[in-house]
């Protein structure tokens, strides 16, 4: 296959209207290990909460990254035993910016959410609850109309420190102290927070590889810690490897905060980059609050995999003993930060394999990128990813590495081009004997300079015969490159392009979407989500059309797709890889026979009447083959799927597009 093409579907084909996320469906093993949720997407400074959101008596967990949307996992095991799943990575599209905090504020039985204000980012926005549904109310403010800051390095918390039953507001400062909000009830259903002191209780941390008094950031969490009845601080540092516990020695209503302890837990504290993030849940159903911590990291470095730490509580409330169990607790693919997928068959088996390409391995130095290969040892329906123990390649690696991989030599086999930080493109023969996959370093592609984080992509845009490449870059323009040599010795001469372009860090990948032989492309980006354009011109003369098809959740930030079919013929996954070093594996349907809505196998006025039927009820969801109603492509059912169907049963060409 010359061709960077799948064509997997009939030429009557489209996507019904919904991907799903899929976060385990596919075992993957990396590092020797058997991954339980491999497809999470990775975490390079999560912060959490843990909430019984959908109300079924077991704890759910919102997570927050880069890119400042919530990922949602929802609980599907019970309170002894949980079960977790992705369910999206953009809960109901609210912005949450760097910190977010559950908590029922105006005393309904619900949980508002509190967050960090996305116009400005020291301001917090209260979103109410409404039958499950967080809508933005107001801007958090004070009796007198003052408004709540909160500095956007600190992780704050919300706690009823003086147990009257409502939730105070609590903030670290750049001078190591606490800032605390009073919660003075609802104004109008808002709850109004009074400013009380910039120095609660006299706290006054001070980091160490400072001369001056800053300390950088915290992230804080109150939670009786002791069993005695009142709240305990737990405070995560940006100079502190381990967490500080600052006990409180006075009452539920009127604390004294006096005696710290500086490493936590005491018999294993916990060593890491710094700025600790403790939350705490009882996730094993024995009645006491196990311990997770998540690291931001802190003065001592990033720490951008393995920070999710996990403390089984085998003590109890009222005398705690916590026992380190994993610093990977949902045990999910990481490979530090930047993941750039690439799904072919590599070894002429017939199923495809996997690569994963990063920004860099900070397990090894030189700090450079790495390409992991996962071999696919299941099958074409039922595939299975293993990681090979060996480096794919071992020279010429920057950073920012982006695999693709197309026949270049005309020798049958599957070369590989890697772009880069730098804005290059590495050409590698594949030089492979037998199962031992190997490529040798020829040279860099041409005088191929762009912006930066270059991506590229195959196929054979023009119908020559030979592979084209189109490639991304870090402004977010394309840049093509036409092939005009031949097979067996490309050629690449850049070319004007379709003006299409993002905001940052674009990533193509071209493929037939409409099954109409030609190369759509679908477009990653670096913060506008996942884009289709349609190419509405030929095999021979590309021109694009953004389509409204393509709808799914934004997924994260420098969104990199790969496409093919893993475990059936009804289904196109996609491999998605972002900032935060993992992947997601996102499946959508295949509609086929675009236009034969009563699933007969052809197209006759059956169909149009059908058709015209559910589009003036308004619904064609609950028809069998519905999604075979949008011969436009636009997303929809409407008069003009009516128009081109009644046409192309008339003239009897449906069959030929």
């Amino acid at each position: 296959m010359n061709r960077k093409l799948y064509i997997f579907f009939s030429i009557w084909s489209t996507w019904i209207f919904a991907f799903t996320f899929h976060d385990n469906l596919i075992p993957m093993t990396f590092n020797g290990e058997t991954l339980d949720i491999p497809f999470l997407g990775g975490f390079n400074r999560p912060k959490i909460q843990w909430v019984d959101w959908d109300n079924d008596g077991d704890i759910d967990i919102f997570i927050l990254d880069a890119g400042g949307y919530l990922r949602y996992l929802e609980n599907q095991g019970n309170s002894s035993m949980p079960d977790f799943h992705l369910i999206t990575t953009n809960y109901q599209d609210i912005y949450c910016g760097g910190w977010f905090y559950f908590g029922d504020f105006d005393f309904d039985g619900q949980k508002d959410l509190m967050a960090q204000n996305g116009e400005n980012s020291d301001q917090i926005s209260y979103l109410k609850n409404v039958g499950g549904s967080l809508y933005f109310i107001d801007l958090l403010s004070g009796s007198s109309g003052e408004i709540v800051t909160s500095s956007s390095v600190m992780t704050p918390t919300f706690s009823d420190i003086d147990n009257d039953g409502d939730l105070d507001f609590f903030t670290g400062n750049m001078t190591g102290t606490l800032t605390h909000y009073e919660n003075t009830g609802l104004v109008e259903g808002i709850p109004q927070f009074d400013f009380i002191t910039d120095s609660w209780q006299d706290i006054y941390i001070v980091g160490g590889m400072r001369t001056d008094d800053r300390h950088g950031a915290s992230a804080i969490t109150f939670i009786d810690l002791d069993g005695d009845g009142d709240l305990d601080l737990s405070w995560g540092d940006y100079f502190q490897q381990s967490l500080y516990i600052i006990w409180n020695s006075g009452t539920p209503e009127a604390p004294v905060m006096v005696e710290i302890t500086t490493q936590f837990p005491p018999n294993d504290p916990i060593i890491s980059a710094g700025q600790n993030m403790p939350t705490f849940a009882d996730l094993d159903g024995d009645g006491d609050e196990d311990l997770f911590v998540t690291v931001l990291s802190g003065a001592y470095g990033n720490q951008l995999v393995n920070n999710f730490y996990y403390y089984k509580n085998t003590g109890s409330n009222s005398n705690p003993e916590y026992s380190y169990i994993t610093n990977n607790y949902f045990s999910t693919l990481d490979i530090f930060s930047n993941s750039s997928p690439e799904l072919i068959d590599i070894d002429n088996d017939g199923d495809l394999d996997l690569f994963i390409a990063n920004q860099y391995d900070l397990s090894e130095t030189p700090w450079v990128g790495k390409i992991y290969f996962f071999r696919n040892t299941g099958s074409e329906s039922n595939p299975q990813f293993e990681e090979e123990t060996t480096s794919l390649l071992n020279e010429n690696m920057g950073q920012m590495l982006s695999p693709e991989f197309g026949d270049l030599d005309g020798d049958g086999d599957m070369d590989l081009l890697v772009g880069d930080f730098n804005g290059f493109i590495q050409y590698f023969e594949n030089i492979s004997s037998g199962n031992n996959l190997t490529f040798s370093f020829i040279e860099n592609v041409g005088n191929i300079d762009l912006s930066g984080n270059s991506v590229p992509t195959l196929g054979d845009l023009d119908g020559d015969g030979d592979l084209d490449m189109l490639i991304g870059q870090l402004n977010g323009s394309l840049v093509f490159y036409r092939n005009v040599g031949n097979t067996s010795q490309y050629n690449f001469q850049m070319e004007p392009f379709d003006d299409i372009e993002v905001e940052n860090n674009s990533a193509p990948e071209l493929l037939d979407v409409d099954g109409d032989d030609d190369l759509d492309l679908i477009l990653g980006s670096g913060s506008d989500g996942m884009l289709e354009f349609r190419n509405i011109g030929n095999t021979s003369n590309f021109q694009y059309q953004q389509s409204s098809n393509l709808e799914h959740p934004i997924i994260g930030v420098n969104i990199k797709p790969a496409m093919g079919q893993l475990l059936n013929s009804d289904t196109l996954d996609f491999i998605i890889g972002v900032s935060t070093g993992g992947v997601y594996h996102l499946r959508k349907e295949i509609c086929s026979l675009l236009g034969d809505l009563n699933g007969d196998g052809g197209f006759n006025v059956l169909d149009i009447v059908t058709l015209a039927n559910c589009v003036l009820a308004g619904d064609c969801s609950e028809i069998e083959n519905g999604c075979a109603g949008d011969l436009n492509g636009d997303g929809g059912w409407n008069v003009l799927d009516i128009v081109e169907l009644a046409n192309c049963v008339i003239a009897d060409n449906c069959s030929n597009g």
